[in-house]
């Protein structure tokens, strides 16, 4: 099931939450609607489920105009970041809700229902928990509860709003893996809005940057970490080092106007010798968690500061060998810069 959206606007109040968004979206895709709180991500998802109405623009699913359709007509699956669960039914009786509220004419047998439940808690891997209460299981085993829920009616268009966003880190990493496992083996459309970058890099198909209401580019996690077509972009998937007034990256060459170059952390080699495209620098600071180790460096010329990121290994190997500590001397070389003082119509041309 393919979903379009065609010139789509939405106001509260003067807020403007979805300004002429276009986007399609292509049957059995997994997509990441990626932004800050109040880009407009969760409106548009609300959106496509029926769930809100827009001020103008349409909704087609699968070439055919939904955008008055309602939430049942459009077979739209929708989990919510909280679970939603009914506290005082059994897991089996969770997942069956939306078949016995089926018109009459369209409910499947009691075999039948009690088939699909169990097929759908084996799916999810939590058959075991079939005669329990939702306060019985942990953030994770409700959220997997609440999407065998949601594709119990077998929706055309899978939605999920956030569905991690409640977990602890740990739990997160496994279940957002497991979703992608899950929608490998259905296929079923699915657009779930998210605020977090590694969530969306790691499990989508491709991700909508959203900021402001507005789309700032649709690619493939790669395509839009490595070819960001606008700054926003730039600084919202990783971090980076933003430095003004540079048309060069050589000391001294200063831009005429405003250009702005960006360099990421993990781009940067640290030299003892200088050279023409080096930045002279003093080590400030050394952190290191886990198996990463970031370093703040003072450029000698203004003063910026300027984060650099190693694995663990390897700042411990160059710290012997440079005789690096906080305040040592050494060079900075950039290995790739990005500017936007002129964004060309191709998006990989800005950089």
């Amino acid at each position: 099931m393919s979903i379009e959206i065609r010139d789509l606007n939405k106001k509260f109040g003067h807020l403007t939450v979805c300004d002429q968004l276009n986007l399609t979206i292509g049957s059995g895709e997994l997509v990441a609607l990626l932004g800050p709180s109040g880009s407009g991500k969760t409106t548009l998802l609300r959106i496509i489920a029926g769930l809100e109405k827009s001020d103008s623009g349409s909704v087609l699913f699968h070439g055919e105009d939904a955008t008055d359709a309602t939430v049942r007509e459009r077979q739209v699956g929708f989990v919510f970041q909280h679970y939603a669960l009914f506290p005082q039914m059994t897991i089996f009786e969770n997942v069956a809700f939306g078949l016995r509220v089926r018109p009459r004419s369209t409910r499947p047998s009691e075999a039948k229902i009690r088939e699909k439940v169990h097929e759908l808690l084996q799916l999810v891997q939590l058959d075991w928990l079939a005669d329990r209460y939702p306060h019985q299981l942990s953030g994770g085993q409700r959220q997997r509860i609440a999407l065998a829920r949601a594709l119990a009616v077998e929706p055309k268009v899978l939605l999920l709003d956030e569905p991690f966003g409640a977990l602890d880190a740990k739990v997160r990493k496994e279940l957002r893996r497991w979703l992608r496992r899950l929608h490998d083996e259905m296929h079923v459309t699915s657009v779930f809005v998210t605020h977090d970058q590694e969530e969306a890099m790691e499990v989508s198909d491709r991700i909508v940057v959203m900021n402001q209401g507005r789309i700032e580019q649709v690619g493939s996690p790669d395509q839009v970490y490595d070819q960001p077509a606008t700054p926003f972009v730039l600084q919202f998937l990783g971090d980076v080092n933003l430095f003004h007034g540079r048309r060069d990256h050589a000391p001294g060459q200063s831009a005429p106007g405003g250009d702005v170059t960006y360099v990421r952390p993990h781009e940067i080699d640290i030299v003892t010798t200088p050279a023409a495209d080096t930045w002279p620098v003093t080590l400030a600071h050394v952190l290191t968690v886990g198996p990463n180790t970031r370093l703040e460096f003072r450029r000698q010329e203004d003063e910026a500061l300027v984060d650099v990121e190693l694995s663990r290994e390897a700042w411990n190997a160059l710290r012997d060998r440079l005789q690096l500590r906080p305040g040592s001397a050494a060079h900075l070389r950039p290995r790739r810069i990005t500017r936007f003082e002129d964004v060309a119509d191709d998006p990989a041309a800005a950089i």
